[in-house]
């Protein structure tokens, strides 16, 4: 197994540090307040299905063409 030189890995105080700033973005997400003029989804509800002008939006339209004509099979494992 590879292992990092000793001064490229992280001291103890700048991974516990690391793991601190972390568990604090994710704890922003955790608790989304959804705006008072938009609908929040009961976990239950099945959101519409997106159009393709929206998904095009999404992915770019390059993106969406060349996904929509791909003949190849894509990889097994992904």
């Amino acid at each position: 197994m590879f292992q990092k030189p000793e001064e490229a890995r992280m001291r103890k105080e700048e991974a516990e540090k690391y793991g601190r700033d972390i568990d604090a973005k994710n704890a922003r997400y955790e608790n989304v307040v959804v705006p008072s003029n938009q609908e929040a989804m009961s976990a239950d509800e099945v959101p519409p299905p997106l159009t393709e002008e929206e998904i095009k939006r999404r992915v770019g339209e390059q993106n969406y063409e060349n996904a929509k004509d791909n003949t190849i099979q894509g990889s097994i494992n992904s």
